[in-house]
């Protein structure tokens, strides 16, 4: 393989401290104590074996780092051979990482000592803040307020640590350090992120660095992802996370990323009630994780839904080059598990095609007429390591594929430690990438080992393969086409409109009903039918007098936000029919929501048809404006066809929302019959709502909800619309 696949040296405490400060260079220089500390004081040292105190001094020692340390406990003279000092000012230089382990009380008053002897880093294990409640939280500002004043970087409170295994670092009180890898972890979780390096290091995953959260009062997972984007050790970054503290932030390091180092999220939280706001459709169905799916989208970072998934991307990313295209070759001894693998790899967007003319006759050649060779290719029960290696070698050489996915189920007849071997020796002649499946356990460990060992991804079963290749495939699209930052709006346009918003919210208004809405959407040319709010009779029908039929009546209420579920639209009636369909729904709502206040009914004129669509947004907390596109209706709810993006964006971010459904692709190109819809209309009016997202922080929920989009060229028509000011 390339020098660049080559594992890193697995020597933890070996390699000189220089060397590593001058890599971590690349690192910004207020977190560079974090990981390449040039001396750490454990604050709250212990020479009680089974307390957090001794275990982190213990981990120090036995992981091989290099650096003073310096235990801090006013009790005891010695720990584990360590000299023990009873406070920070008595401890000899050098030391630029303080690691608290106290009671949180005793929190604030270590890190001022902290600041006075000129440690500008401090990673913080106790817990007892904000994650306690409002007492924790004073706590938790205090010591924020604390390090700011003096120019002091945290990590946690509430944390387990950090740690470096390629100098031997381990601040943490995790019994097990990780072999030094490229795959930089960071883990809102404490607990979670010990259990994740234990499984790491039985797995032989190797890490670059490790990083516990905590709270995050200070040092957050969006820090840490810029801190690494050019590490020399880093080839991926691995996060699970709860949350994420700043959403543009976020965002915006994550587009610079990505296309140098990839990103990999396990977000947790991805059911609860956090969006349990009807008042829109766009409420209802989009919550907080679709708008962390949308921001993970826009800037090129890859979900992962398991911790499996998460560790089984980031070594298919770290040990080889992404595949170049979707084409896998699937090279197995068994054909059920290869049949697995066949469907797995279409249900992740991947494809499995036969072999061409001079592949097929190049494995006839070397393996004979005994084994299949379509695809998958089937070397049969008996297959030895010589046969995967050749025809590995001729798959990987095949302009047919991208990648090779290598099945091995284990028996009496084959060696699992030689297949590795033999896929080892095949893909070191190439820049494709080789995946393996070694399905078992007890029998193929030693072959699961030295797969790990030549950097070859290997995995437990088919489907796990497939989703790391698809995920793979991805990371290398966002390589190709870095993701798009959009040009800033001129917010100016919606000034007025934003102020006459402003005053409403202010006097504690919630809902804005169609007849204060629609003049507004009007002066921002937003398409929309000619329409009269109707007090009487007598307007209602001076309305359609003047105008052509057929009409839409709609009940005026601020108490019904979805009027058609009681009763409160009527559609297509007629200029004769205008005046009596007036009374009609009024008596009807009556009957349905006797308590809802009727202000009249607004008249406007029918669009042409169309296909319906609904445009909403809805203000998330973390990433601000979210847009909602899909297909249009009373139905949106239960068809969910829709898709979500992130204010602001592009035209083409855009068009790839409108293409994620089956609305937007039957609009652009579509479908028995019905011509193309006016996406580039869509797209306008898209950005017209974003722009007024953005440039209006009161307008909490806003949808268009049915948007009628006419045939190319023709335009669309926004047919009603609701907002909701907070």
């Amino acid at each position: 393989m390339e020098a660049d696949h080559q594992p890193a040296s697995s020597d933890v405490g070996g390699t000189n401290l220089l060397v590593f400060r001058k890599i971590m260079s690349e690192i910004n220089d207020s977190l560079r104590p974090f990981f390449s500390p040039d001396g750490v004081a454990v604050i709250g040292a212990s020479a009680t074996p089974g307390k957090l105190g001794y275990g982190v001094i213990a981990n120090l020692i036995k992981s091989g780092y290099q650096g003073p340390i310096h235990p801090i406990n006013p009790k005891a003279g010695e720990i584990l051979g360590l000299p023990a000092y009873p406070d920070i000012d008595s401890a000899p230089d050098p030391v630029e990482l303080a690691v608290l382990i106290i009671p949180a009380p005793a929190v604030p008053d270590a890190l001022q000592a902290c600041a006075r002897r000129g440690i500008r880093a401090a990673a913080i294990l106790s817990g007892g803040f904000a994650e306690t409640g409002p007492e924790g939280e004073v706590r938790q500002r205090e010591i924020l307020t604390i390090a700011r004043q003096h120019d002091i970087r945290l990590i946690g409170p509430n944390g387990v640590g950090v740690l470096n295994p390629h100098s031997g670092l381990n601040t943490t009180f995790i019994e097990q350090i990780p072999e030094p890898g490229d795959i930089a972890f960071l883990s809102q979780s404490g607990a979670l992120g010990g259990a994740l390096i234990d499984w790491a290091r039985g797995q032989r995953i190797g890490l670059s660095y490790f990083a516990s959260l905590g709270n995050a009062a200070d040092v957050t997972e969006t820090d840490l992802i810029r801190a690494l984007a050019d590490d020399p050790n880093t080839r991926v970054i691995a996060a699970y996370i709860e949350s994420v503290h700043d959403g543009p932030g976020f965002m915006d390091a994550a587009r610079r990323v990505t296309p140098r180092t990839p990103i990999v999220v396990l977000k947790a939280g991805g059911t609860q009630d956090g969006a349990r706001a009807v008042a829109s459709h766009t409420a209802s169905i989009g919550g907080s994780d679709e708008a962390y799916s949308a921001a993970f989208k826009q800037t090129g970072v890859i979900r992962a839904h398991s911790v499996q998934e998460l560790f089984d991307t980031a070594i298919a990313l770290a040990y080889q080059q992404p595949p170049a295209g979707s084409r896998v070759a699937i090279l197995t001894n068994a054909g059920g598990p290869a049949a697995l693998a066949a469907d797995a790899l279409a249900r992740n967007g991947l494809q499995a095609p036969l072999p061409d003319e001079a592949s097929r006759a190049a494995l006839r050649a070397a393996l004979g007429s005994a084994p299949q060779l379509l695809n998958p290719i089937d070397l049969l029960g008996a297959a030895s390591s010589p046969e995967y290696e050749t025809a590995a070698r001729i798959l990987l050489q095949s302009d047919a594929y991208d990648a090779v996915l290598a099945i091995l189920v284990p028996n009496t007849a084959n060696d699992p430690a030689g297949v590795a071997e033999a896929l080892a020796r095949a893909a070191a002649a190439t820049n494709k990438p080789l995946y393996a499946c070694y399905m078992g356990d007890v029998s193929i460990r030693e072959g699961r080992r030295r797969l790990h060992q030549h950097r070859i991804p290997v995995y437990d079963f088919p489907k796990n393969a497939a989703r790391a290749i698809a995920n793979a495939r991805r990371w290398q699209i966002v390589r190709e086409s870095p993701p798009r930052t959009a040009a800033p709006q001129n917010l100016e346009l919606y000034a007025d409109i934003v102020a006459e918003l402003a005053k409403k919210s202010d006097l504690g208004q919630k809902y804005v009903g169609e007849a204060e809405l629609y003049p507004l959407l009007e002066r921002l040319d937003f398409p929309m039918p000619s329409w009269t709010a109707a007090y009487a009779k007598a307007d209602a029908v001076a309305f359609a007098r003047t105008h052509a039929g057929p009409f839409a009546l709609k009940v005026l209420s601020p108490d019904l936000v979805h009027k058609s579920d009681v009763g409160g639209v009527a559609l297509n009636v007629s200029a004769e029919r205008v005046g009596q369909t007036y009374w009609d729904l009024q008596a009807k709502v009556r009957r349905r929501a006797r308590k809802a206040g009727l202000q009249g009914v607004l008249v406007q004129e029918m669009a042409r048809p169309g296909v319906e669509i609904i445009i909403g947004m809805r203000r998330d907390p973390t990433f601000g404006p979210m847009l909602m596109f899909g297909g249009g209706g009373v139905y949106v709810e239960a068809l969910r066809d829709v898709a979500f993006r992130i204010a602001p964006f592009d035209a083409e971010e855009a068009r790839a929302m409108i293409a994620e459904t089956v609305a937007g692709r039957l609009l652009m190109f579509g479908a028995r019959g019905r011509v193309p819809g006016d996406v580039d209309a869509l797209v306008r009016l898209l950005q017209l709502v974003a722009g007024l997202a953005l440039a209006a922080p009161m307008l909490r929920e806003f949808e268009l909800n049915p948007v009628i989009v006419h045939p190319a060229g023709q335009g669309a028509t926004v047919v009603d619309a609701r907002a909701i000011l907070g």
